[in-house]
This record gives structure tokens, sequence and C-alpha cells, in this order.
């Protein structure tokens, strides 16, 4: 890619770009799996054409599926779901049936770890963990929620699980969720930030939550426990960006 005049983006390096004067084409790459994308139709045909030339490609058109993404198009704009992966999940914990939550999780939980609790499966914690934090990508919604259960993957509780299984309900009502971005004629950049004060109650630390919006588009969000303990909450805010 660097060959053929595309930069690498510093913050994916799986991302190439190239700009020539208001006109940008984006390649980004996963294993064997790549999407091309951009305003500069010309240069879109050319790269195409190179990348024939060195390896065995094919080329599947229009984006409709990748790596558990399903994308529809309109010409208003784009939507990204993972609709099938959440029911493909719901299937395999056997949760395809369950009653669907309206949250993803309650007010107030207080989830920690508690000294002399019942374990619970380990593995199968760790496996449904991970593939809500790859469902993330597409839900916002849940950020926070996948953020506290993943706290727990190396020891975690029945009541851990009981939280995990609590995001799948909330996901069998919810499944059909996603993103939209419309198409706008501005590139305003807008950005939300906040945090709780010593929410977490095994180490007494914050959590920071974030999310930015460019052109009216949500495309940056985030939950995550801070770094250190905050000593009140007007400090807990002000790490909160």
């Amino acid at each position: 890619m660097k060959k053929f005049g595309y930069r690498q983006s510093n913050s994916d390096h799986t991302l190439f770009l190239k700009k020539e004067k208001e006109k940008i084409t984006c390649l980004i790459i996963y294993v064997d799996d790549m999407i091309i994308t951009g305003n500069d139709e010309e240069e879109i045909a050319d790269l195409k054409g190179k990348l024939f030339q060195e390896f065995e490609m094919k080329d599947l058109g229009n984006l409709k599926y990748f790596l558990g993404i399903e994308v529809l198009r309109s010409k208003q704009g784009i939507f990204i779901h993972q609709r099938k992966y959440i029911l493909d999940l719901l299937a395999e914990t056997g949760m395809l049936g369950c009653k669907p939550a309206e949250t993803s999780i309650v007010a107030n939980h207080g989830l920690q770890i508690l000294e002399g609790a019942k374990l619970t499966n380990k593995e199968e914690y760790q496996k449904i963990v991970g593939k809500l934090i790859y469902l993330a990508h597409t839900r916002p919604d849940i950020a926070y929620a996948v953020g506290v259960v993943s706290r727990f993957v190396h020891l975690p509780q029945v009541q851990h699980m009981t939280a995990v299984m609590g995001i799948l309900r909330y996901l069998k009502g919810t499944s059909s969720t996603g993103i939209y971005f419309d198409k706008n004629d501005h590139l305003d950049l807008i950005a939300y930030t906040d945090a709780d004060w010593a929410g977490d109650r095994d180490g007494r630390k914050s959590t920071s939550g974030y999310f930015t919006l460019v052109g009216g588009n949500l495309v940056t969000w985030r939950s995550k426990k801070q770094k250190v303990v905050a000593l009140s909450s007007a400090e807990a805010e002000f790490r909160g960006p």
C-alpha cells in the first residue's frame, strides 16, 4: 500500500489512506478481508486493478457484511448492526427464548468481588464477555454494562454471570438496534463526557464515559474505569475526558 502512495494510519495500523486535494481513498484490512471506500472513484478503480495484479482477489461489490457486522444502505444514509451475531450468541448460550430486559444493567448494581461467594464457570464467562466486547462495536448502549462485567473475568462469581445474562436478555429485545449514519451537509464535531465517582466498589475508582459526533453522526464512544482514585466528584469529572 505504501508503494501505491498510501499512508498508514498511526491510530490504526490496518488502515491506509491516500488524499488528493479534497478527495480521499481509504483501505482497511483484517487478515484476508478488506474494505475500500472514499470519494475518489478513479483512484478506487485504479487501486483495485493494482491489487488484482499483486494478489488473487475477488471483488464482492458494495459492502453488505463484514466480520459479523451487517451494512444496510439507502439514499438517506447507512445503517450498521449485528443482528445475526446477536441471535447466534443467544442461541449458543441458550437464551434465544428468554424474556427481554428493559435495560442492559440495573442502576446502582453494586457489582464487586465478594469474599466466599460462589464462583461460576470461568471459561464460559470469559467467552461470552469476549463476544459482548466485540458486539459493542455497533452497540454503544451496552458499552458501560460490558465494561463492568469485564472487570471480573479473572474471578467471575455467580452474581457477575447473572449480570452477563441480564445483558443478553436486553439484547434479545434490541437485536435490530445499531448505528445510523445520516447524510448531512456539515462536519461539525461535538463531544460529550461524564464520569461517576468511586463507582467501582473493589478499587474505589471512578468510571469515565464519552462519545463524539462528526457531522451529526456517532463515530467514537467509550466507557472505562479510570486509572487512579479520584478524591472528589470534581476530580472524577476533570479526569473524565
